[in-house]
């Protein structure tokens, strides 16, 4: 399977929940604390029209940059990590 990867901060409530929902699901997934990691700035900053977002989340080669669950939820079944969108 393609790598799930989310990017955001121990600050942030979104990023925490983020966090929480593929362990629910089961999903495997990376996190990247952005305050440990600034070289990630710049790419996540192209990616979302020149600010630095968070949370950003890779779902193979797709990019949601502030998803909300349901949004997630979606990429993570059009990549095969689930077996429904809901």
């Amino acid at each position: 399977m393609e790598p799930v990867v989310l990017y955001g901060t121990s600050w942030c409530a979104q990023t925490q929940l983020l966090r929480r929902h593929p362990e629910r699901l089961g999903v495997p997934y990376r996190y990247v604390d952005l305050e440990l990691h600034p070289e990630v700035h710049p790419a996540l900053r192209f990616l979302a029209g020149g600010r630095l977002s968070h949370p950003v989340v890779y779902v193979g080669s797709e990019v949601l940059v502030e998803p909300t669950l349901p949004e997630l939820e979606r990429a993570l079944w059009r990549r095969g990590y689930l077996w429904r969108p809901w």
